[in-house]
């Protein structure tokens, strides 16, 4: 089985969400190698020096037990189109590390800057991310049917700064805009990608 990964934003020294990132690990631990144990990253995880300033990607890989942690520098990567790509049968509902398949789906993005999938007609997130769409009254909505469930999906959620509906592939075009949001973009921090810009 291959590794899984947390990805938690550092910033300045401080680690974001960590309390939904604990909760993700848990319920990983539970569900693929039937361990019951209380994880609390924030005790195990050490900040070096030079990640106490400044936006970090604190990468976590684990098994039954955690097998590396480190920071990495983090820049958002600029995304400004969106390819449709179909596959009706990709599960991502743990955070693994071998990312083959969506890799695989990755590389039909031709022109595009990322993807975003549908699965079994039902818009899903792109390759790396969860997406909220921006309709007509400036609500933004994120779709049920998630491959994974993101952290910052689910903090935005919580807040009640996003909500949660069907979004088919044919609701696509109801929409004016479209966010990417992950553990280390919030809802903010980038420009909205035009529904034009979908294809």
């Amino acid at each position: 089985m291959s590794l899984l990964v947390e990805s938690i934003r550092s910033e300045d020294g401080k680690l974001l969400n960590i309390s939904l990132h604990n909760e993700r690990m848990i319920r990983s631990l539970s569900g693929l190698f039937g361990l019951k144990s209380a994880i609390d990253l924030e005790k195990l995880i050490t900040i070096p020096e030079k990640a106490k300033k400044g936006v970090f990607k604190c990468r976590v890989e684990y098994d039954s037990e955690i097998r590396k942690v480190e920071f990495i520098p983090y820049i958002i990567k600029c995304v400004s189109s969106l390819k449709i790509v179909e596959n009706n049968t990709i599960e991502y509902a743990h955070k693994f590390a071998d990312r083959k398949q969506i890799d695989g789906l990755f590389s039909k993005h031709e022109r595009a800057d990322d993807i975003l999938i549908i699965r079994n007609g039902m818009v899903t997130d792109t390759s790396y991310a969860n997406v909220v769409f921006r309709d007509i009254n400036g609500n933004w909505i994120t779709p049920s049917t998630f491959l994974l469930s993101g952290t910052r999906r689910e903090s935005l959620l919580n807040s009640g700064e996003i909500k949660e509906a069907v979004i088919t592939y044919r609701d696509i075009s109801k929409y004016t805009e479209v966010k990417l949001i992950n553990a280390m973009i919030g809802l903010d921090d980038t420009v909205g990608i035009p529904i034009a810009n979908i294809y």
